[in-house]
């Protein structure tokens, strides 16, 4: 028996040691240097780079070009496969790591063409940015080759190097969050479909943009001063910059048909790559349901110093790592901190020594689709003025690991690829995406400027995708800008499919410059954004009319509008505060409803009589949210089935908005036939919730029903959804407030990708804090250190002055040029 226990526990002790060693070589020695120096070769002088307790780095260079390699470098050195990851998204070049199971998504993003457009965009990029993509993509593969025997642990699991760098990856990578911020092919179909369904006189109600809760920054009629005017005459700016209509450039980029791929053997990868597709998956389908992000800036009117006061919270998928990467770079004419994408240079949200801006999510409609007529005797032709034109044919190859290639054929017309075919008619897009000039202009470069008007001329240049940017300064000026290419179209808003066989609907420019929404110094010291429309009736250029939701920007406004003793502290307890109005309605809404109808479910009557105290907080621990959510969707479903029938999950817009119009005006024409007032639809819809709610927890008692149960937080590893992998890379299960109507905007994997307050006042007091932390790699100390900040909503404060970062400073790496 001895001898078997030391036999055993020599076998156990090898193991440990043996599983120590794996976690060794594979977790923890890919880690990188962060002290003493390192050579990279195409440096012009040293770079000084210092890393504070949350591993941020502060990237100090004697030239632009210089801090670009060695943020290039810095990058790779946290996120490398994340940077590799998202430019295999983008060029749809994931099959070639994980097999067929992502074909899918590989045949999508090849038929949109990002990458043919980020590679004829390297080949003319203007001097400057040329050389910035160069040197960034220098540092990247320098990191590459120095590491190549030690890569981070997913090139281990997946068993690939990455290939070198390029510029054109960078844009690539554009491409991505285009696709993530403006891509609403699906949606124009889905309201073709619904408005066929509904007809034209309800689709009005159903697709109407008006709100009671919306507030405008620009054109409102009942606010004479909104700073729209001045903005174009600001004091320091003496020329007028007007720029006419710009000549429509035609994509030549194209789309394939999408056809479903088979299951793969099941190995590691496959495993893996099914990961990746549920990922991918859960990103678009938040994207599609709307949920966006908030930014606001108030006057030193407003505040306890007298400066101004800037947040911004960006709502995007809650992956690990983040999707941003937090940064100080210092060069001649640049000092700036703040946030960028991986694979990105310079900055994209931040603050510099005189300025700070941030931005949400505008929705422009910048994307339209043609319903294209092809001949039947030759599949290739198709029709244009009542002649046929012969299509363009582009062959992309897929590489598949573990089987041979996939070759996909992508047909395009005069307005672009084909996306969707129906017999003999294909639906041809044409997106500002795609055009020339679209993936390099875009919002790294406006932390060299130093005021309102080097702002403006910044934002100018870019193509989108559209963001409301709110600005402020030390000289205590706040603005809004809404920069993009807006279509100005012939005919018609680009809302639905339209012809494409004539020239009725063609774009023939793009809005003025001068003509996009903007504001400086409103008399009311105070602008907010949250996806709602910023627009008034009284300004009259087409963006768009698919705004989100007003909720949360009008929660904002109730919040701050009359405050002024604002501090930093109270920005950010604006951003995660997690009231919800249309829950507080609905609440409401039944509560004067049972008075006269009495529920089904004893239970039902039980949460109804629970709301006369409830107080609109969202609370995880709270059953009335979870009820008032089901009872919200039942609601909907019971209104619009009788209309829309099947088709009912299709409509995507403002619903809640629809919603709420319904049940204060109460028209008979949206009452069911199966009810005879609003309040029976109502309790019925509140039993339906009840009936769902037991359903969905596997549990018939109410105090089983509590929010936390049905949103809690899943903070996912691309690779980590499933066993070991999912608890060793990923952050899952978390109860959490809030719901996508509050301003602390919450779903599953969706919500506030970081959060900034800019402080002019005291640069050094800004708070800036992402989900997870600087580092992709789960060996680090800083894979997750944030988390426990972002959510508990607590601040970590951004150093920025040379005083305070080298009072932070915990790490310093020398970049030396040379060999």
């Amino acid at each position: 028996m001895r001898t078997f226990v030391r036999v055993f526990s020599w076998i156990l002790g090898f193991l440990v040691i043996f599983a120590g060693g794996v976690a060794w070589w594979l977790v923890y020695r890919p880690l990188p240097q962060l002290d003493g120096s390192i050579s990279l070769p195409g440096l012009q002088k040293e770079v000084a780079v210092d890393r504070d307790r949350w591993g941020v780095p502060h990237i100090r260079a004697a030239s632009v070009e210089d801090l670009a390699e060695a943020q290039g470098y810095v990058m790779a050195q946290d996120r490398l496969w994340q940077m590799d990851l998202l430019r295999r998204v983008a060029r749809g070049q994931l099959s070639e790591i994980l097999g067929e199971r992502t074909l899918l998504i590989d045949k999508d993003f090849r038929t949109l063409g990002f990458g043919r457009a980020a590679d004829r965009e390297a080949t003319t990029l203007e001097p400057e940015a040329g050389k910035i993509l160069a040197a960034y993509a220098r540092g990247v593969n320098k990191f590459i080759e120095q590491h190549e025997s030690n890569l981070p642990l997913e090139f281990s699991l997946l068993r690939y190097r990455p290939q070198p760098w390029k510029p054109a990856d960078t844009l690539a990578i554009s491409g991505y969050m285009y696709r993530t911020l403006a891509d609403t092919r699906e949606r124009e179909l889905h309201r073709a479909k619904v408005t066929e369904c509904a007809g034209p006189d309800r689709a009005k109600d159903l697709f109407s943009l008006e709100s009671t809760m919306d507030h405008f920054v620009v054109g409102d009629p009942n606010v004479v001063n909104d700073g729209s005017q001045r903005s174009a005459t600001d004091p320091d700016d003496d020329d007028d910059d007007e720029m006419q209509s710009d000549t429509v450039l035609k994509a030549q980029l194209g789309r394939s048909g999408i056809t479903a791929s088979a299951d793969s053997a099941p190995d590691l990868t496959s495993s893996l790559a099914q990961s990746v597709v549920d990922f991918l998956a859960e990103s678009r389908k938040d994207i599609r349901q709307g949920l966006g992000s908030n930014n606001w800036v108030v006057s030193g009117a407003h505040t306890a110093t007298g400066k101004p006061l800037l947040a911004n919270d960006t709502h995007l998928e809650l992956m690990i790592p983040s999707i941003w990467y937090e940064v100080h770079l210092t060069a001649p004419e640049w000092n700036v901190k703040g946030l960028t994408l991986p694979g990105a240079p310079l900055i994209i949200i931040g603050h510099n020594d005189r300025i700070a801006w941030g931005f949400t999510n505008n929705g422009a409609d910048v994307l339209d689709l043609y319903v294209e007529t092809f001949n039947p005797a030759a599949p290739g032709e198709y029709r244009v003025n009542g002649s046929w034109r012969k299509a363009q044919i582009i062959e992309e190859t897929i590489r598949v690991k573990g089987r041979s290639d996939e070759h996909v054929q992508v047909t395009v017309t005069r307005h672009g690829p084909i996306v969707h075919w129906e017999g003999d008619k294909g639906y041809a897009m044409r997106w500002t995406a795609t055009e020339p000039g679209a993936l390099v202009n875009s919002y790294n470069w406006l932390g060299k400027a130093r005021n309102w008007k080097e702002f403006r001329d910044a934002m100018k240049r870019v193509w989108g995708p559209a963001q409301n940017a709110v600005y402020a300064d030390v000289e205590g000026n706040i603005g809004y800008i809404m920069a993009a290419r807006v279509p100005i179209r012939k005919k018609g808003h680009g809302e639905v499919p339209v012809a494409g066989d004539t020239d009725d609907y063609e774009w023939t420019g793009y809005v003025a410059f001068e003509q996009l929404p903007r504001a400086l110094n409103p008399e009311s010291g105070f602008i907010a954004t949250a996806n709602a429309r910023v627009v008034g009736p009284n300004y009259k250029p087409y963006l768009t009319d698919r705004w989100e939701e007003p909720y949360r920007t009008a929660r904002i406004y109730d919040l701050l509008h009359d405050r002024h003793d604002l501090r930093v502290e109270d920005m950010l307890k604006v951003q995660t505060d997690t009231y919800s109005y249309p829950h507080v309605f609905l609440a409401e809404q039944l509560l004067a409803a049972a008075k006269t109808v009495k529920p089904k479910d004893p239970r039902t009557q039980r949460l109804i009589d629970g709301l006369k105290d409830w107080n609109g907080i969202a609370d995880a621990n709270s059953a009335e949210s979870s009820f008032l959510h089901g009872v919200r969707r039942a609601a909907i479903e019971l209104v619009l089935e009788p209309v829309l029938g099947a088709e009912s999950s299709l409509y995507q817009w403002r619903s809640t908005t629809f919603l709420q119009k319904t049940l204060t005006n109460r028209p008979s024409k949206w009452l069911p036939a199966a009810y005879k007032s609003y309040d029976e639809l109502l309790i019925a819809a509140a039993d339906a919730a009840v009936k769902r709610l037991a359903e969905d927890s596997k549990s018939e008692r109410v105090e089983d029903w509590v929010w936390k149960n049905f949103n809690s937080l899943d903070m996912f590893h691309p690779l980590g959804h499933e066993s070991i992998l999912k608890t060793f890379l990923s952050i899952t299960g978390k109860p959490q407030s809030g719901t996508i109507y509050s301003v602390r905007a919450a779903s599953k994997t969706h919500g506030p990708a970081m959060r900034f307050v800019a402080n002019p006042a005291n640069w050094d007091e800004s708070i800036l804090l992402i989900t997870s932390g600087e580092s992709g790699q789960p060996g680090s100390s800083h894979y997750s250190d944030q988390f426990s900040c972002w959510y508990e909503g607590k601040p970590i404060f951004a150093p920025f002055s040379d005083a305070a970062e080298t009072q932070a400073k915990k790490h310093t790496l020398t970049l030396r040029p040379g060999s």
